[in-house]
């Protein structure tokens, strides 16, 4: 992720259309106020003492989304996100292309086992795409953590290394 990509997210979070944040699990009121949002990405983006759990999703050549881990336990474990910012490109299967080129960079970056994906039931579309990849679900559980709104129910997928190299 850039810089100059920082406006998009901005408008992802806090100019959607009404409802569209939501939807997916998220309470529009967990979020910090936009300018220390903003400065946070920012200060993300300019820092190269460790390594970014941000990456753009990139498609012809151009950011259109991102990819997120938290938390992250190094060596461990981390819970994967995704988020295309540009409406037009939702609903295209980009995402099942940048999962998983996402989680290997991620995986090699921080030396991970294996990253999980805590999808709010209602958020279909996400789901589709770890169907459609193959990546396991494990189980269900009640999520409250970040900006998920709380006592959502969300499906948890895992993936691991191994699994990661079936993907290709």
């Amino acid at each position: 992720l850039r810089e100059e990509d920082i406006p998009h997210v901005m408008n992802y979070w806090f100019r959607s259309p009404p409802g569209f944040i939501e939807a997916m699990g998220v309470d529009p009121t967990k979020l910090p106020p936009e300018a220390e949002f903003a400065d946070g990405m920012i200060n993300r983006c300019r820092q190269t003492s460790k390594p970014m759990t941000v990456v753009a999703i990139v498609y012809d050549g151009k950011a259109i989304g991102f990819h997120t881990l938290n938390p992250l336990i190094a060596g461990d474990y981390a819970v994967f996100h995704a988020h295309i910012w540009d409406p037009a490109m939702r609903r295209k299967g980009i995402a099942a292309h940048s999962y998983p080129k996402a989680c290997r960079i991620f995986m090699e970056r921080f030396n991970l086992k294996r990253i999980l994906f805590k999808t709010p039931a209602q958020n279909t579309g996400p789901m589709r795409v770890k169907e459609r990849l193959g990546i396991r679900m494990i189980g269900e559980e009640i999520v409250n953590f970040g900006i998920i709104k709380e006592g959502t129910r969300a499906k948890v997928f895992e993936l691991t290394r191994e699994e990661l190299d079936r993907l290709y």
